[in-house]
């Protein structure tokens, strides 16, 4: 979360162990991934090994009720927000979380130290 917050990201930190998520924020964050359990589920955490069944067998409503019982189970951070989900600290997926101004901010400085605080390649201001 401190990455975010020095990228300019805003976010809304929240410990799911103390304030687990809802039936609806769970079933609205799989309806975000694109491999399922696979995007969500820690299989490395000890709260998953421990698991008497496979996730894999068990039907959406056990499955919710197993991750609001077992928050431990989730992968972490899990950054949402309306149209995308991030899992885990992967730079690649979390930077769409940073806003674009700041992106912007930082492609400018980049261009700038390339070209020696000229224009880039292209002749046109990077701001």
């Amino acid at each position: 979360m401190k990455w975010l917050a020095n990228h300019d990201a805003i976010f809304t930190a929240r410990d799911i162990k103390k304030q687990p998520l809802t039936r609806e924020e769970i079933l609205y964050m799989f309806s975000l991934t694109e491999e399922g359990t696979d995007d969500l589920i820690s299989t490395r955490s000890k709260a998953y090994k421990a698991l008497p069944q496979s996730v894999q067998d068990m039907g959406m409503n056990e499955l919710v009720d197993l991750l609001q019982q077992n928050p431990g189970i989730l992968k972490n951070p899990i950054v949402v927000d309306r149209n995308k989900l991030a899992t885990g600290f992967d730079l690649e997926t979390i930077r769409e979380f940073v806003p674009a101004s700041y992106r912007k901010k930082e492609l400018a400085s980049f261009f700038k130290i390339l070209n020696g605080g000229n224009k880039n390649t292209l002749g046109v201001s990077p701001a």
